[in-house]
């Protein structure tokens, strides 16, 4: 299996060559989204792509991971995710794995706002209702730029399962 950093250089790579492809085909890409359209999009998608590199693997289940420590003392937070998701399993299904981790971090953070809300009587309303106005678009960039880093993690442990 390739080492963590590894990954991130293959994510890297990847990722520069999607950035690439996108200016090569830029006048068709930004004739059918519309130039500022696909800006806003593709900036969305390379950050979650970046996020999902350095903080969001599919190596979340292994306390000794690189993007386990790039959360410093945060990474503590992650322990019931690697006690519940157990490492190759779950955590390295293309798409649901990412998912696994997404909603694992809404939780916490719904949880810490609902904490602080309540502590603190902030008068937060903490409701699904009021995630009507998220620009569903945006959301659908920015999980491709979470899954595709999996994807490609997850192709080269199949890739070079004996190598090491």
């Amino acid at each position: 299996m390739p080492s963590g950093k590894t990954h991130t250089r293959i994510d890297l790579f990847l990722l520069v060559v999607l950035i690439g492809a996108a200016g090569y085909f830029w006048s068709l890409l930004t004739g059918y989204f519309g130039r500022d359209e696909f800006v806003e999009y593709g900036s969305v998608f390379v950050v979650a792509y970046l996020f999902g590199t350095f903080l969001l693997s599919p190596d979340m289940d292994l306390n000794t991971s690189d993007p386990m420590r790039n959360w410093g003392v945060l990474r503590l937070l992650w322990r019931p995710y690697a006690h519940f998701f157990k490492h190759r399993g779950v955590s390295h299904v293309p798409i649901l794995g990412t998912l696994t981790r997404v909603v694992y971090i809404l939780l916490l953070v719904y949880v810490i706002f609902a904490v602080a809300n309540a502590l603190f009587d902030l008068g937060w309303e903490l409701s699904v209702k009021n995630l009507r106005g998220v620009d569903q678009k945006a959301i659908i960039w920015g999980l491709c730029g979470l899954c595709l880093p999996d994807i490609f993690h997850i192709m080269a442990d199949r890739l070079f399962k004996n190598a090491r």
